[in-house]
C-alpha cells in the first residue's frame, strides 16, 4: 500500500444520515453552487447535520476519531464542542502576544529611522515573520484584527497592514518569493511619517490646508527613506509613494491613475483602507469588518483596484463560518454559510432561525464578536 492509499483509508466517507454527534470533518464541505458550508475541522452536532441535510449534502469525509464506531465524541459533545469553538476563536492569546512583540520591535525600528538611520530591514523582517506565521495558522483572525489594538495605533496599523498585504499577495497569486516584500511594503507604508512634525501627526482635530499638504509629503519621504535602505525592492518604495493614489487619479501625491500604479501599492492601498476603517482612532469610531468590506467593494469602482478588492473580500470572508456576530437589530448570531456570490451577506443563525442577509437587506453585521 503506498502513502496516498494509507492517507485515503484514514478519511472515511460517511452518509450524513448516519453521522454520530461529534464527528469531525476531515475536509471542507461545499454547496452545489461552490460556497463553503463548513471548514475542515468543524465538529458536527445536531444543528450542523441539519444544515448538511438542508443543502442536500449526502456524504462527508470525517476523521477516524469522529467516525461512527467511536463513542468518545458522542458521549462528551459539550467538551468537544468547546474545543472546536476554542480552535475557531478569532483571537488567540498566542497571536496577541506575537502581535504585541511585533509592534514593540517595529516601534524601536521607527525610533532608529526617526534618528536619521536607514531602515534595519532584517529587524523589520524578524518582527513581522512570526506574526504572519500565526495568522496563516489562524486566518479567521483577520476579521478580528481590531481586537489586537492597545494604544500604539501607528505601529499596530503598520503590522496589521503588513499581515493583510501578505495574505492578499497569496490570494492574488503573486509569486511566492515576493510575499515577504509585499508584507514589508505594507509594514513600511507610513515610514515617511517619521519626518512629519509630531504636532501634526497627533493633532486630534481636522488638519488645516497647510498641515494636510505637509502630511501628504509622508509618501515622498517614505519613498526616499526606503530607496536609501538596502534589501528592499523598488515595489516597496513605490508602495510607500503611491498607497494614497487612486485608480481614477484622485489620490496623491502625483494624481496617478491605475495603469501607472505598482501592484504592491494597489495591494497595500486595500489593506490600509480596510484596517484603518476597522480601527478606533481619535476622529473615527471603528466600523464592522463587514461594513468595511462592503464599502471597499463600492470603492473598487474608480478608487481601488476591483480585482484585488474582490480577491481580498473573498479571502477574508471564507474563514467566517462559526464566527459570532451582532446584527444591526441587536440580535447575536453565528455565521453558518457564506455564498461566494455575496460574501459580505452571509447566512446567520440567530434565535433558532436562519437569517439570510442577502434577502434581509435592512440588516447588517455591525460587530464581529469573540467565539463563545
Amino acid at each position: 500500500m503506498n502513502k496516498l492509499d494509507q492517507v485515503v483509508t484514514k478519511l472515511p466517507t460517511v452518509d450524513v444520515k448516519q453521522l454520530n454527534r461529534g464527528a469531525r470533518l476531515a475536509e471542507e464541505v461545499y454547496t452545489a453552487s461552490g460556497g463553503m458550508l463548513f471548514s475542515k475541522g468543524t465538529f458536527l452536532y445536531e444543528k450542523e447535520i441539519e444544515f448538511l441535510e438542508a443543502f442536500m449534502i449526502k456524504k462527508v469525509t470525517i476523521e477516524e476519531t469522529g467516525a461512527g464506531s467511536s463513542t468518545e465524541c458522542a458521549e462528551a459533545p459539550a467538551e468537544e464542542q468547546a474545543k472546536a469553538l476554542d480552535k475557531l476563536s478569532p483571537v488567540k492569546s498566542s497571536i496577541q502576544e506575537t502581535f504585541d512583540r511585533a509592534v514593540s520591535r517595529l516601534k524601536n525600528v521607527m525610533i532608529q529611522v526617526q534618528g536619521g538611520n536607514n531602515i534595519p530591514v532584517m529587524e523589520v523582517r524578524e518582527a513581522v515573520a512570526p506574526v504572519i506565521a500565526e495568522f496563516q495558522q489562524q486566518p479567521q483572525a483577520l476579521l478580528s484584527l481590531h481586537r489586537f489594538a492597545r494604544k500604539d495605533y501607528t505601529y499596530e496599523h503598520a503590522i496589521a497592514v503588513g499581515i493583510i498585504s501578505y495574505m492578499i499577495a497569496k490570494w492574488i497569486k503573486v509569486p511566492e518569493k515576493e510575499w515577504m516584500q509585499v508584507a514589508l511594503a505594507g509594514t513600511l507604508l507610513d515610514i515617511g511619517k517619521t519626518k512629519i512634525d509630531r504636532r501634526i501627526l497627533q493633532k486630534p482635530g481636522k488638519l488645516t490646508d497647510d498641515e494636510f499638504e505637509e502630511m501628504k509629503k509622508h509618501t515622498i519621504y517614505g519613498y526616499q527613506i526606503i530607496k536609501a535602505s538596502h534589501g528592499l525592492s523598488e515595489g516597496v518604495a513605490l508602495a510607500a509613494l503611491q498607497h494614497h493614489e487612486r485608480e481614477d487619479g484622485s489620490g496623491y501625491p502625483l494624481g496617478l491613475t491605475g495603469s501607472k500604479l505598482h501592484l504592491y501599492s494597489k495591494i497595500v492601498a486595500v489593506a490600509d483602507v480596510y484596517h484603518a476603517m476597522c480601527s478606533n482612532r481619535i476622529y473615527q469610531q471603528a466600523l464592522s469588518p463587514y461594513v468595511v468590506v462592503e464599502q471597499l467593494v463600492q470603492d473598487s469602482f474608480g478608487k481601488l483596484d476591483p480585482t484585488i478588492v474582490r480577491k481580498f473580500v473573498d479571502g477574508i470572508t471564507q474563514f467566517a463560518i462559526g464566527t459570532i456576530v451582532e446584527l444591526s437589530d441587536g440580535t447575536i448570531g453565528k455565521i453558518v454559510f457564506t455564498d461566494r456570490n455575496h460574501p459580505t451577506r452571509p447566512m446567520v443563525e440567530t434565535g433558532g432561525k436562519i437569517v439570510n442577509l442577502v434577502d434581509a437587506g435592512h440588516l447588517s453585521i455591525i460587530r464581529v464578536l469573540e467565539q463563545s
